[in-house]
């Protein structure tokens, strides 16, 4: 394993920015982090950029939605592995008459995995 120590914060960030990086070890705690726009019936199957020693906690962000049609928007994780996870990603729409009706989303979803890699 190679050690970098970081001696200037705005250097480190503007090469995790910039540098187009999408992890970070830290000992045996690696972070990693992406964008996901391609989803097929609600759903997209992301691989981690370095594979995980053991199943990483994955958590989900989502951008706002700006359409007056959709009610609420649900995002979830399924699936999680050491290598991929599943994202589902789901609108609820008020259908009339007190109705609702759930779609496939498409929207592009936000995450981040935190996890052990000590290979």
């Amino acid at each position: 394993m190679v050690t970098k120590v970081i001696g200037d914060w705005n250097e480190f960030i503007a090469d995790l920015i910039i540098g187009g990086a999408n992890s970070l070890q830290i000992g045996e705690v690696l972070i990693q982090w992406g964008l996901e726009g391609t989803f097929s019936g609600g759903e997209a199957t992301v691989t981690y950029p370095i594979a995980y020693t053991t199943a990483p906690v994955v958590m989900v962000t989502m951008a706002n939605h700006n359409s007056s049609a959709v009610n609420a928007h649900s995002v979830g994780v399924r699936s999680t592995g050491t290598t991929t996870f599943i994202i589902e990603n789901r609108d609820i729409i008020d259908s009339g008459g007190g109705a609702t009706d759930v779609q496939d989303g498409a929207r592009a979803v936000s995450w981040i995995a935190i996890g052990i890699n000590n290979a």
